[in-house]
């Protein structure tokens, strides 16, 4: 169906045609992956229909079906999540190797300062 079809759709009809693509979609993805689909093809059209049908509701100043609060939930806001700590490595696979300590014995500048120093 053309953009110009949908926007001669009343807002209920509109809204009508989005719960059913909606359901139309979760049904096709669900055959997908059973693998019984008739037409796979139809899932992408049946997407477009659905972004269309939400463009126009936009349009029209309402809210689209998905991003609408439910009538029947209160109103509030959700609580905040709290921030997952990520560790940053250069390589996943392996893990960092512990550092080595030097000592007098390695032979770096800090030995041969104490060498002169002595002796």
């Amino acid at each position: 169906m053309k953009a110009a079809k949908w926007r001669d759709l009343s807002e209920d009809e509109l809204t009508q045609k989005a719960r059913d693509l909606s359901e139309e979609i979760f049904n096709l993805r669900f055959q997908l992956s059973m693998g019984v689909a008739k037409n796979p093809s139809r899932i992408g059209q049946a997407r477009r229909d659905l972004a269309r049908a939400y463009t126009i509701q936009r349009e029209r100043g309402g809210a689209p079906l998905a991003v609408a609060a439910p009538a029947s939930a209160p109103a509030t806001a959700p609580e905040p999540r709290a921030a997952k700590k990520v560790a940053i490595t250069r390589r996943a696979a392996k893990p960092a190797k512990p550092a080595k300590a030097k000592t007098a014995k390695s032979g770096g500048k800090a030995a041969a300062a104490k060498k002169k120093a002595k002796g």
